[in-house]
């Protein structure tokens, strides 16, 4: 089949899974309000890679002369890196700085079992790297949405899997292997766009220990499966919210979704990784570098929009040139180029990792990178709702605009610069309210890991041998390791 039309893939939603939304069951994801939010957003990926003019940049010619999708090849040299860059850009573009979640966050799931499950492979004789590869054509052939499912429930944080008290099913497990696959139960929580996606890749979200052997597992599953369940996330807004008074929700309902797994059977061919405990944490951090990418990406284009809603505010209110609201569009704009230059770094510093071809953003900039953008998410917040005013919170709805008995009085009373009109205004005032919500706000801090997670990959990764070398060369003091970089430089001051 190859690439589907957006019609394609929204009729293969509609294959008897089991959602739920605000406590009732779906008969169709299809023709559900607020689901239909989500689909239509999974759907531009369809959209796009069928426009001629994308094309070339979304999707190759594999093999066989298809067309399938270039996220779900994998990146195997810098340039590929910098094209899936794009890739990202133009879909954070296209979708007011959310990418489309068909293959946005599972293609780093299906990069990282395709690095670990070789090791796998070769230490205890699986067959897991033929797994992943049949499971990565069938994805590219049937042109699938797929999610990735990496964060379990986890109950109490202070105890391992094995160690849960109230029951074993805080995080996905094994609870029973068969000669023709494996059945599972558990639940994985936080799983964007699941209820509009074919399939969802599992993996696990944690270092393991010999216990833990259980919960080391790894696998592919369509979501229509008997025994899996979908609870979707409570939206930012309700049936029948208009664009006007909700830009970005009433368009991107990213649906977190809990996936709960009741006795799923998994096939042997469908599985990545079963009770190999001493590979689930590197699974876990290879997903983790794989992502960065998408991340930091769509961020540096969220924060476009993000600083040109705050600078059309200060138009639109007639304070562009307070020196305070400069000195904050200042910073802002900092901070936009800032994110957009790091993660640049980050794939133009690429690394990969032994035994295997493909790479992934260098972990310490992407990291960094990661970091300052969720630090400094609530301090931008501060900004552009201090520059757009109390009007942001307490605006009248689009109904009471487009009502005659009130629009006048709104009209008059809601202006404010001369340059620009009232409708405009309050487009603008609804754009700054969505964009600094408290699911922004949440989101910001714990998506893609959280800025403890963040500074703990830093610290690992710190090259303190070479600090520690420059600080004992210009002390005085002889470095016993000879670090490589300043062994070798001249002696200074230099003896003349």
């Amino acid at each position: 089949m190859a690439i589907k039309t957006p019609q394609q893939y929204l009729a293969s939603l509609n294959d008897g899974r089991v959602v739920y939304f605000d406590g009732k069951r779906v008969p169709d994801v299809t023709k559900h309000p607020v689901c239909k939010i989500t689909n239509d957003w999974v759907a531009m990926d369809y959209i796009m890679n069928n426009d001629p003019k994308y094309q070339d940049l979304l999707t190759d010619l594999d093999s066989e002369g298809e067309r399938v999708s270039f996220a779900l090849q994998p990146q195997r040299s810098r340039d590929d890196l910098l094209r899936l860059r794009e890739v990202v850009k133009l879909w954070a573009r296209v979708c007011f700085g959310k990418p489309s979640g068909a293959k946005f966050v599972a293609k780093d799931g299906l990069n990282a079992v395709t690095v670990v499950a070789p090791r796998v492979d070769k230490k205890y004789g699986t067959d897991y790297a033929a797994n992943v590869e049949a499971y990565r054509r069938h994805l590219q052939k049937n042109d699938l949405s797929f999610a990735m499912g990496l964060t379990d429930v986890k109950g109490d944080r202070s105890l391992r899997p094995s160690q849960q008290v109230q029951h074993k099913d805080f995080y996905v497990r094994i609870v029973e292997e068969r000669p023709d696959g494996i059945i599972v139960s558990g639940a994985k929580t936080h799983i964007s766009q699941a209820p509009a996606c074919n399939e969802v890749l599992i993996a696990p979200c944690r270092a393991m220990q010999e216990d833990d052997a259980a919960y080391a597992v790894a696998f592919g599953v369509p979501l229509n499966t008997p025994g899996i369940t979908m609870i979707c996330a409570q939206p930012e807004i309700h049936e029948g919210a208009t664009l006007f008074d909700h830009p970005i929700s009433a368009a991107v309902y990213i649906n977190d979704a809990t996936i709960v797994f009741d006795n799923v059977f998994i096939p042997n061919e469908r599985i990545f990784l079963k009770g190999e405990w001493e590979f689930a944490g590197e699974v876990a951090y290879m997903f983790a570098n794989f992502h960065r990418l998408s991340a930091e990406t769509y961020k540096a284009m969220e924060l476009e929009l993000f600083t040109g809603a705050a600078t059309l505010m200060a138009e639109y209110n007639g304070i562009e040139k307070k020196a305070h609201v400069r000195e904050k569009l200042t910073w802002l704009v900092m901070y936009t180029e800032a994110v957009e230059t790091l993660g640049r770094a980050a794939v133009e510093q690429c690394v990969g990792e032994e035994g295997s071809d493909l790479v992934y953003p260098n972990p310490m900039i992407a990291n960094i990178c990661k970091f300052y953008f969720a630090d400094n998410w609530h301090t931008a917040t501060k900004y552009i709702q201090d520059i757009g005013g109390g009007i942001i919170v307490t605006a009248p709805s689009y109904n009471d605009y487009m009502n005659p008995e009130t629009h006048d009085f709104m009209e008059k009373y809601f202006g404010g610069s001369a340059r620009t009109s009232t409708e405009n205004r309050l487009r603008m005032v609804k754009l700054v309210r969505d964009l600094t919500s408290c699911y922004e706000d949440v989101l910001t801090i714990h998506a893609e890991g959280s800025l403890e997670a963040q500074k703990l990959s830093i610290l690992q990764l710190a090259d303190f041998g070479r600090y520690k070398a420059a600080a004992m060369r210009a002390a005085g003091i002889a470095d016993s390791n000879r670090n490589a970089l300043f062994a070798e430089l001249p002696k200074f001051p230099p003896d003349l």
